[in-house]
């Protein structure tokens, strides 16, 4: 399958596939004393095709992604993720899944439709389908 197959081929995940960058981030977490604290970042996303994937009954095809975040000025990263973006047309479901480096794991999912450019994903503590565990 050539590119222009997989890009289609991403339903609603096909807008995100290159390489984008900002630095209008604002991180809002608590600080070693355990207050509130703004952070400005910048950050780097890659999504890069990685085809179709098959698992039985079901066919998804797949962005492999990358996100580093850099605190304005800094040059180590405070923040990284590692995971993949999924379409699954037969469900009408985008999902993410990804780690960070601190020993969490997320799967957000919902409903999307091919030609949309907006969707929400939701994932729940502990859930057996769309959950965060660490």
């Amino acid at each position: 399958m050539g590119a222009d197959g997989l890009v289609k081929g991403l339903g609603p995940l096909g807008a995100l596939v290159g390489i984008w960058e900002g630095n209008e981030g604002l991180d809002i977490s608590s600080s070693p004393e355990r207050t509130p604290m703004e952070t400005r970042y910048r950050e780097r996303a890659v999504f890069e095709p990685m085809g179709r994937v098959e698992n039985h009954e079901q066919t998804l095809f797949g962005l492999r992604y990358s996100t580093t975040a850099f605190r304005l000025g800094a040059s180590d990263a405070f923040h990284e993720e590692l995971g993949y973006w999924l379409w699954d047309a037969g469900e009408g479901q985008v999902m993410r899944c990804f780690l960070v480096p601190r020993g969490v794991t997320i799967l957000a999912g919902g409903d999307a439709a091919v030609g949309h450019r907006g969707f929400s994903l939701s994932a729940v503590v502990g859930h057996a389908i769309y959950g965060i565990a660490s």
